[in-house]
């Protein structure tokens, strides 16, 4: 008799456990594969001043979380040209995992666009935009957006991709709102 119970309460797990998994398949399937995410600030200086720390790979360990004050294992490697179209950088740390950011594109004074490789899984593009607010103010917009396609388990991590990469982009729009409007004049630029 005790046998009976045992493999009833066995077969009942086990159903439980697969109604878990499958429950947990099927919300996976019908959750976003696309994800958008986007923080502002309003730095009081002309684009003009701001634009060079977006526009140069070497300059967005400054401001970004891409840092080794984020990350003291983090080795950078630079590559192609200083700025503009082409420069890039790959790194490596314990916290910030493995990447590779390469700027794809760029308007002098008006937006950076780049790629972000991240841990060689979620590649994807990003945009800095820069608008501006008056002479003297520019609103400072920066958006991540990817896709994981039918990845299941990554469809669940990019439910904590707004707070994760939200975060991350405010501390650094923060960071960078702090150096420029404590510089009287921007470093030399170009495209």
């Amino acid at each position: 008799m005790s046998t009976l119970i045992i493999g009833n309460r066995f077969k009942k797990g086990i159903l439980f456990l697969l109604s878990i998994i499958l429950l947990l398949v099927v919300i996976g399937v019908i959750l976003p594969s696309s994800y958008h995410v986007e923080r502002s600030v309003i730095i009081s200086r002309p684009s003009k001043m701001i634009f060079p720390y977006l526009n140069n790979i070497q300059k967005w360990t400054v401001w970004t979380s891409l840092n080794q004050n984020k990350d003291f294992s983090l080795e950078q490697n630079f590559f192609g040209p200083p700025q503009g179209i082409g420069s890039g950088m790959s790194y490596q740390g314990d916290k910030l995992g493995k990447g590779k950011i390469e700027i794809i594109d760029n308007e002098l004074n008006d937006h950076v666009s780049y790629s972000l490789l991240i841990n060689n899984r979620f590649n994807t593009q990003g945009n800095i935009q820069l608008t501006s607010i008056s002479d003297s103010s520019t609103q400072v917009s920066i958006s991540l957006d990817g896709d994981v396609g039918f990845h299941l388990p990554n469809r669940y991590i990019i439910l904590l991709m707004d707070n994760i990469a939200g975060s991350l982009f405010q501390e650094s729009l923060i960071h960078l709102k702090s150096i420029v409007e404590t510089k009287k004049t921007a470093p030399v630029s170009g495209l």
